[in-house]
């Protein structure tokens, strides 16, 4: 990974765009699970996992962004 200015895998704007709704999706589904509803462990790990893909999510919205100029609508 030797250029830091766009994106190091090769792929086509749509595909990129479905890997983003995708994280997207899993924050989403995150944020709406009840915490009361699971156990104190899972529970942090997924708040570790959230804010993982939420740092993802914006690294790979920036890339996307200074690749295509402009950045993907998230549903």
């Amino acid at each position: 990974m030797t250029n830091l200015d766009n994106f190091a895998i090769p792929m086509t704007m749509g595909d990129w765009v479905l890997i983003i709704e995708s994280v997207h999706h899993n924050i989403e589904r995150m944020k709406a699970t009840d915490p009361d509803a699971m156990d104190e462990d899972d529970l942090a790990d997924m708040y570790t996992d959230q804010q993982n893909l939420e740092g993802l999510l914006r690294y790979m919205l920036d890339s996307f962004e200074k690749q295509y100029g402009t950045r993907p609508k998230l549903a």
